[in-house]
């Protein structure tokens, strides 16, 4: 076990104690959460919280390790939606990792973070339970950005220097509103201003269902622009500014460093050894242009990949932040492109809750 860590909850033992089926079901959901140290960085400790389950679908544990958004610059590891319920109580290890923010670093170190929490998660993975080779990531904004990038960088690259002996690959990637081609975004904004759709939900920044979380840090930059009422929506800060979160990641203007752009851009790493995505973007998201999505999708699907798109009718930036998003307002109306790779791709129309298409998309590639 590592020195340091704190316990929280109760541990469900009626399970390892090998009780019948019907006394499991019928216990209560585990409390299990564990924050541990996961690496240092300049005498600062990298945390995670990782939440147990009551009933895992299999053991050893399949991960969903979760990377907040906030701009690379905001938020921390409780930032996003109830990580019990999505999807501890599905029976998966849920994860939450805290990285290195803007403007202490600039890229690659946060998605170096990202690549060091998955190998700690795989060299440490029988004394939680875990199974090293049932790996996922899910990122939201910024947070998705560097999911992909992560997903896709080839081995060797962008890996920092802890637990080396394991690698940091994935089964597959959840890719929430992340952005794509940071030189691009203007333009897109400017082409899909005419077709922005009007939100039907607002979205408390940072908070887990109605409620920001105990110890949750204001989501700022890119992910606080047109999360909600009043929040200065599209052109608040262009994305080819200097002060933009796009250009601060990379450390100056995007439009003058277009190594680092492409350096930082998924797209740059798509090839034959990506794992599967899946992409989910609303269409009225005033922070992120969907065609970042877009991109990346034909990106993928350009060298034969298993990819899915899922444009959403009527949901603004960030709304993987509010747990009870389905209940209140779903299901959404989503456009669907889906190419699973040998074949052509498919699209049509289909009417489902969020959390619900994500869940299906972790069963698939982690059960």
């Amino acid at each position: 076990m590592i020195a340091g860590a704190r316990f929280t909850g109760c541990v469900l033992v009626a399970w390892l104690a090998g009780l019948p089926a019907t006394a499991v079901q019928q216990a209560p959901p585990s409390d299990d959460v564990r924050t541990l140290t996961y690496a240092s960085r300049d005498g600062t400790d990298l945390l995670l919280d990782l939440y147990l389950p009551a009933q895992p679908i299999r053991r050893p544990t399949p991960v969903i390790l979760f990377l907040h958004g906030g701009g690379w610059s905001g938020g921390t590891r409780t930032t996003g939606p109830d990580f019990k319920r999505y999807f501890a109580r599905d029976g998966f290890a849920m994860v939450s990792i805290e990285y290195r923010l803007t403007p202490a670093v600039t890229f690659p170190a946060n998605v170096e973070d990202v690549r060091t929490a998955v190998r700690w998660l795989k060299a440490n993975a029988a004394s939680h339970g875990l199974d090293p080779d049932r790996i996922c990531l899910w990122g939201t904004s910024a947070g998705g950005h560097l999911a992909a990038v992560a997903g896709l960088a080839p081995r060797g690259m962008f890996e920092g220097r802890d637990n080396l002996n394991y690698t940091s690959t994935v089964r597959c990637v959840l890719d929430g509103y992340g952005p794509t081609r940071f030189d691009a975004m203007d333009a897109q904004t400017e082409e899909e201003r005419a077709t922005l759709q009007p939100a039907v939900v607002s979205i408390n920044v940072g908070a887990r269902g109605r409620g920001a979380p105990d110890g949750a840090a204001p989501v700022t930059g890119a992910d606080a622009r047109g999360a909600g009422p009043g929040a200065g929506g599209r052109g608040a800060v262009p994305h080819d500014a200097a002060a933009s979160p796009e250009s601060r990641l990379v450390g100056a203007p995007v439009q003058t460093v277009p190594e680092r752009v492409r350096a930082a851009s998924p797209i740059t790493y798509v090839g034959k050894d990506a794992p599967p995505f899946l992409i989910m973007h609303g269409l009225a998201d005033a922070s992120v242009p969907h065609g970042q999505s877009v991109m990346l999708y034909d990106a993928l699907k350009g060298e034969g990949r298993e990819v899915t798109l899922r444009l959403i009718d009527g949901l603004p930036h960030t709304f993987f932040n509010r747990t009870d998003l389905d209940e209140t307002a779903g299901p959404f109306q989503m456009q669907v492109r889906e190419h699973l790779g040998g074949g052509p791709e498919v699209r049509r129309t289909e009417r489902l809750g969020v959390f619900e298409v994500a869940r299906e998309f972790f069963r698939r590639h982690l059960r």
